[in-house]
């Protein structure tokens, strides 16, 4: 029981994991990169919008990048650092 629970466990957290990072060529861009990092593998966004908290005040920015492949990746920068990556099919 105890290894079946371990193994459940252990795909769950492999699943989330692979979920922060995001090839570009022969780089990975990771959660908790710096904005700057993201900027020299992706380039300038095509799109920015504010991320505000419940109060209304700016904590962040969303970045959309439009890709060759087909997908749309969307970045959350919070102070500074990749906070989130998404990356969509159109």
């Amino acid at each position: 029981m105890r290894t079946l629970i371990l193994s459940l466990l252990l795909a769950f957290s492999a699943a989330a994991q692979a979920g922060q990072t995001l090839r570009i060529g022969q780089h990975v861009l990771t959660v908790g990169d710096t904005a700057t990092h993201a900027i020299a593998l992706l380039g300038t966004p095509g799109y920015r919008e504010p991320v505000e908290n419940r109060f209304g005040a700016r904590i962040g920015e969303r970045w959309q990048y439009a890709r060759d492949d087909g997908h749309v990746v969307v970045l959350t920068i919070i102070d500074g650092k990749v906070g989130e990556i998404d990356d969509r099919r159109e």
